[in-house]
């Protein structure tokens, strides 16, 4: 099931760690928590840009400035306008921010004391958010008869497993093929068609919600990488664009990754790169970060102007990337805001 989304905003490490501790674990309604983490007020802006769908923030007063938290409370309601999020303010500093004087003057809906906060406190401020939240969203979706249902609903999942369950015998009869000797114009349609049917199989697994576990194993990079090429060559073809790989010279030839979750994140990031890029040709590009030890994916155009989108499944692409990456201890760097997707992998 898709997570709930709880920001949490403050300067002090210590704070995002016991909060991950009281939350893990932690499920509302059957779906689980995933905290989303910021050491300052602009990390907390460039977060709440790329994931939209939050549902509750908790916002620490003092940081940079002494009313950053503040700050960002309106940023959050007049500049994103989201009078729907949550916003629980936590402070050690209660003489910046008088509480009276907060709930009087601001659009939050708990305002909690750290020096006085337990852990059942927390918890309990957090889960009356995350109800008045879905309640609100409930509340739209019923005055908008119009509105699509969400793709988090039973019949979305149970769709998706028996898609699942048909297109896998498919793929794996068009991997029969292709190792057939056949003569040259049907090797090529063989492939064309295992392909599309590779990329169908993908498209239908990002649309399940399940809780991802990635499997460590030596993976070799050249062979994935032109294997996620080969499932975009008809697309391509057809649309006369040029889809190209480069791996630097500090990234290693091998990996430690599990290759099912990784593949599924390349096709998903270049699926969203392609809806935007209005045919241009795109470049993966694979790059080493002695410092960090990590890799950085970055798919992008190689020209013109993309076209930049938030529709449904754009949204809801950019929600699976960003689990992928979770799950493959990595963090997801660009979203496609810009027509770009990058993400971090440990190398």
């Amino acid at each position: 099931m898709t997570p709930w989304k709880v920001l949490i905003v403050d300067d002090e490490e210590g704070i995002h760690g016991i909060t991950r501790m009281i939350f893990r674990g932690y499920e509302f309604e059957k779906r689980p928590i995933k905290l989303i983490s910021a050491m300052s007020g602009a990390q907390a802006r460039e977060l709440l840009q790329q994931h939209p769908d939050i549902a509750v923030a908790l916002l620490d007063v003092v940081m940079e400035t002494d009313h950053e938290g503040l700050q960002l409370v309106n940023h959050i309601r007049a500049e994103l306008d989201n009078p729907d999020m949550r916003v629980i303010l936590r402070t050690g500093h209660p003489g910046y921010a008088p509480e009276a004087q907060v709930i009087v003057n601001y659009d939050i809906n708990d305002y909690l004391s750290k020096a006085e906060l337990s852990a059942s406190r927390l918890l309990t401020s957090v889960v009356v958010a995350l109800r008045s939240f879905r309640d609100i969203k409930t509340a739209r979706q019923q005055q908008d008869p119009q509105a699509e249902p969400q793709t988090t609903g039973q019949l979305a999942a149970d769709t998706t497993k028996l898609l699942q369950t048909q297109i896998e015998p498919i793929v794996k009869q068009g991997r029969r093929l292709q190792s057939l000797e056949l003569n040259p114009v049907a090797h090529d349609l063989s492939g064309e068609l295992h392909a599309r049917h590779q990329r169908l199989a993908n498209t239908i697994t990002l649309l399940d919600s399940h809780p991802l576990s990635a499997n460590q194993e030596a993976l070799t990079l050249a062979p994935l990488l032109d294997s996620v090429l080969k499932v975009f060559l008809p697309l391509s073809r057809q649309q006369g664009w040029l889809l190209d790989y480069r791996i630097g010279e500090q990234v290693p030839s091998q990996i430690q990754s599990d290759p099912e979750l990784l593949q599924r994140l390349l096709l998903g990031a270049i699926e969203l790169v392609a809806r935007q890029a209005n045919g241009s040709d795109l470049k993966l590009s694979l790059d080493g970060n002695q410092e960090t030890g990590k890799l950085i994916v970055e798919i992008a155009p190689t020209d013109g102007q993309p076209t930049l989108g938030h529709d449904d499944w754009v949204n809801h692409l950019r929600g699976q990337l960003d689990r992928l990456c979770d799950a493959l201890q990595g963090q997801l760097l660009e979203a496609g805001d810009e027509g770009v997707v990058r993400f971090s992998l440990l190398g």
